[in-house]
C-alpha cells in the first residue's frame, strides 16, 4: 500500500495541458496524487490511473467581481478538500488563485503539512505593473503575506530567470527547506504539438490559411497582453494579400480585437475563441509567426508559457517587450525570430514583411525555434520537479 507521505495533492483552479503532464508525470512518481482543478477541459480528461482528477469551481473572466468570487469559491474548496485528505500528504500550490498559497501556511501551521509553491504570475507586481493597483497599505499587506507563505514552504519554483531575480528580492530564500528558488522552464509536449504542413492541415484549410505568411496569435488577450501593437500593424497591413493574422482565445481584449475587426472592415483577421483541446496541434501548427507580448512593465512578473507551444510547432517567434527578458534573449542566441518594442508599430510591419519576402530567414527561424524546443523546452523538464521533490526527503 502506498503511504501517504507519497501522496501529492495539486491545487491549480485553471489546470491547463502544461500542468496536467506536471502533475501527471509527478504521479507516476507519487501515486494515488489527486489534481483539483476547475478547467473543463482537464475535468473531462481520461489519462492516467496514478492521477486522480478532482472537479473544482472554475476560474470565470468575465469581470474582476466574476474573477474574485471565482477564486473564492476555488480556495474554500481547497480548504474542505485539504481537510479531508491524509495530513502527510504534500501540497503542490500554485499562484493561481494569487491568494491560494494562504491554505498551504494554514495547514502548514494547523498540523505541520508541507507544502511547495509554483509561481506562474508574481501578484501584486503583476497589478502594480497594469495601473490596476496603487502601492501602499493593500500592496504592502499582500506583499507580508506572501512573503509569510514563501517563507514557510517547502521550495518556492518558478519559470524563468527574470521571476526568479524578481521574487529573490520579497522574502528570505535560506528559510524555506530548499533554501534557493528554483527555476524550472515550461515545456511543450513536442510528439503532440510539431510543424505540420498547411496542405495536410485541415485547420488551416478550413480558415483559408494556405499560401499566406500567417500571423499568430494564440492564448489569453488579457490585460497584461499588448494586442494593441498587433492590430495597429493588422490595420497597417490590411493591403497586404499574403499576410494574415489570426487571434486564437479568450480575456478581457477579445472584444477590442473584434471591435477593430469591424470598424475598419479588416479582412486580413480571423478572430477565434479557444479551440478545444484536441485541436491544438493543428491550430498553433498553422501560424508561421508567433506573437508574444508583454505590456510594459510586465517583465519579470509573468512569462508566457505560448512561446514553448510556437518553438514546438516550428513557428518564428516575434516578442513585443520594452525591455530585455529571459525570451528575448533566448532569440537572440538561438536565432529564433524578432524582439520589437511596445508601440513599435512600423518595425512590426517592416519585420513581418521582411519575413515574408526573405522565405529562406523565416525557415531557418522556424527550424531553430524547433530545434530548440526538443532540445530545452520538452515535457523531459518534469523530471526536474521528480528530482527537486525527491531532495526535499
Amino acid at each position: 500500500m502506498v503511504k501517504d507521505e507519497n501522496r501529492i495533492i495539486f491545487l491549480n483552479q485553471m489546470a491547463g495541458p502544461l500542468f496536467r503532464e506536471l502533475a501527471e508525470d509527478l504521479a507516476e512518481v507519487w501515486p494515488q496524487s489527486v489534481l483539483l482543478t476547475g478547467h473543463p477541459d482537464t475535468v473531462s480528461y481520461i489519462g492516467k490511473s496514478s492521477l486522480h482528477i478532482e472537479p473544482a469551481p472554475g476560474y470565470d473572466r468575465t469581470n474582476y467581481f466574476s474573477r474574485f468570487i471565482s477564486w473564492v469559491k476555488y480556495f474554500f474548496k481547497a480548504l474542505s478538500f485539504i481537510w479531508k485528505q491524509p495530513r502527510n500528504s504534500r501540497l503542490f500550490i500554485v499562484s493561481n488563485p494569487p491568494f491560494l498559497g494562504l491554505a498551504g501556511l494554514f495547514f502548514k501551521v494547523l498540523r505541520r503539512q508541507r507544502y511547495v509553491m509554483l509561481v506562474y504570475d508574481i501578484y501584486p507586481d503583476l497589478l502594480i505593473a497594469l495601473n490596476r493597483l496603487e502601492k501602499g497599505l493593500l500592496s504592502k499587506s499582500w506583499d507580508f503575506i506572501n512573503r509569510m507563505v514563501y517563507e514557510h514552504a517547502s521550495v518556492v519554483m518558478t519559470i524563468d530567470d527574470d521571476m526568479r531575480i524578481r521574487l529573490e528580492k520579497k522574502f528570505d530564500v535560506t528559510k524555506t527547506d530548499y533554501e534557493n528558488i528554483l527555476s524550472i522552464p515550461v515545456w511543450a509536449d513536442i510528439d503532440c504539438i510539431k510543424p505540420l504542413e498547411k496542405k495536410q492541415n485541415w485547420f488551416a484549410i478550413k480558415y483559408d490559411l494556405l499560401d499566406k505568411t500567417i500571423i499568430l496569435y494564440s492564448g489569453n488577450m488579457g490585460h497584461s497582453h499588448d494586442i494593441e501593437t498587433i492590430l495597429e500593424v493588422a490595420k497597417e497591413l490590411r493591403m497586404e494579400e499574403r499576410i494574415h493574422f489570426v487571434f486564437i482565445g479568450e480575456g478581457v481584449k477579445w472584444s477590442l480585437v473584434e471591435k477593430t475587426i469591424n470598424e475598419f472592415k479588416l479582412k486580413n483577421i480571423t478572430l477565434l475563441p479557444f479551440q478545444p483541446e484536441e485541436v491544438l496541434p493543428m491550430s498553433i501548427s498553422s501560424g508561421d509567426i508567433g506573437v508574444v507580448t508583454y505590456e510594459d512593465g510586465t517583465q519579470g512578473c509573468m512569462s508566457p508559457s505560448k512561446s514553448y507551444y510556437y518553438m514546438a510547432a516550428g513557428l518564428s517567434l516575434l516578442v513585443i517587450s520594452n525591455h530585455e527578458t529571459d525570451l528575448t534573449r533566448l532569440i537572440g542566441e538561438r536565432g529564433l525570430g524578432i524582439w520589437v518594442k511596445n508601440g513599435d508599430v512600423d518595425g512590426m510591419s517592416k519585420a513581418v514583411k521582411g519575413l515574408r519576402d526573405d522565405h529562406d530567414r523565416l525557415i531557418r527561424y522556424k527550424r531553430a525555434a524547433r530545434n530548440t524546443a526538443e532540445q530545452f523546452y520538452s515535457r523531459e523538464n518534469t523530471k526536474l520537479f521528480v528530482d527537486a521533490l525527491n531532495s526535499l526527503k
